[in-house]
């Protein structure tokens, strides 16, 4: 049986749940969110760190930032869920010459009445006496406002705030292949197939994938990326904490568990088939990082550890756009999506139904060839 929609979106992870969101919320029409899974962010979303924090170079990025601020604070408001934002504000450890190389974004912090203070490893000793192992030389630049974000439960929030307004989700709907034709785009799932006017594909590192089923190639490369969650039998006391010069960063998961990620593989990997646990040498390297900066970390335990994949593209910035006629996308977190990742879909879903533009994020601004695949930084370095 074949369904007409205004607009189908195919993934409910972060992006396409508020892409969903915003596509309801500006009245688009008949609008369908088709998901894999039996519930929304169970990929990428879920493994993420989870940071939001200001502390982005790119003014693209600074403003979806603050959208997406903005749009975590209407879904934990409207929702209820007070466990979705921590607000343990975030400290960025890094050299002198580091230090240098972002005075300029500091100062914009400031410009923009962003709380930012620079210390010493005297000051860092002082204000979190469990970073007690911080070389002498170290600087840190604090950004209080900071956030850790329960991507799960924000996209929860998203998905149902969309229903409400009339959006239609099915569950277990794999798309398999897209065929777009001459007045409309047929999806076709594990299920059945599904006609639209528009497609809109937030399907993540599967995203090159599906769309290769339509005859259209993306510039995009899934690559990996790993989580530890450890056990510190005393508890501890720290912020969230990123080490700029390994890309290793902490977050806190409650009085006595933390968040340990970075563990990032620099070559292609495969959605459908890679490793979803943690590489025993990304243990070695976790249990070094923690030790190198914290005493206690002697006595943490690891109580597991997982591997998602991140979306690389040439330039590391975001491809949202028209890939053909009447078929988006928006894919391409580089490391850094949950803290753009509402802003990202929300001007997915208007640039799918001509209510917005975005020209700078066109998907085919570079051919579809291998690219060198770089570590992230949380869009810190990316100008």
């Amino acid at each position: 049986m074949v369904q007409m929609y205004d607009l189908v979106i195919v993934g409910g992870g972060l992006w396409g749940t508020a892409a969903s969101w915003s596509a309801v919320e500006h009245r688009f029409g008949r609008v369908l969110l088709l998901e894999r899974n039996t519930f929304v962010a169970g990929e990428s979303s879920a493994k993420a760190g989870g940071i939001v924090s200001d502390f982005v170079a790119h003014p693209d990025d600074q403003a979806w930032v603050t959208e997406s601020r903005t749009l975590f604070r209407q879904a934990q408001e409207i929702s209820g869920d007070r466990t979705m934002i921590q607000e343990n504000g975030m400290l960025s450890l890094c050299t002198p010459v580091q230090a240098e190389q972002l005075a300029t974004q500091v100062q914009d912090l400031q410009r923009r009445n962003i709380p930012v203070d620079v210390w010493d490893s005297r000051a860092i000793g002082a204000h979190w006496p469990d970073l007690d192992r911080v070389s002498a030389d170290m600087i840190g630049i604090w950004t209080p406002q900071d956030w850790h974000v329960n991507p799960t439960a924000a996209a929860n929030a998203f998905l149902t705030l969309a229903r409400v307004k009339g959006l239609e989700v099915r569950f277990n709907y794999r798309a398999t292949t897209i065929a777009i034709e001459s007045r409309r785009v047929l999806v076709h799932t594990s299920e059945e197939s599904i006609e639209a006017a528009r497609v809109l594909v937030t399907a993540g590192t599967w995203t090159r994938k599906l769309l290769q089923t339509a005859g259209i190639d993306i510039p995009f490369r899934p690559y990996r990326t790993q989580l530890a969650s450890l056990e510190f039998p005393a508890g501890y006391q720290l912020p969230i904490v990123r080490e700029l010069s390994t890309d290793m960063y902490f977050v806190p998961d409650g009085a006595h568990n933390l968040l340990v990620g970075d563990g990032t593989r620099l070559w292609e990997h495969d959605p459908d088939n890679y490793e979803t646990l943690g590489d025993p040498d990304f243990h070695q390297d976790v249990a070094s990082g923690v030790m190198r900066l914290i005493s206690k970390g002697e006595y943490a335990q690891l109580r597991r550890s997982w591997a998602g994949l991140c979306g690389a593209t040439p330039d590391r910035r975001p491809l949202v756009g028209k890939v053909a006629d009447r078929l988006y996308i928006a894919c391409g977190d580089n490391g850094f999506g949950i803290k753009r990742g509402p802003a990202l879909g929300a001007l997915a879903a208007k640039i799918a139904m001509d209510a917005a533009e975005a020209p700078q994020l066109n998907p085919h601004r570079y051919p579809p060839i291998d690219f060198p695949l770089r570590p992230g930084s949380g869009g810190t370095f990316d100008s």
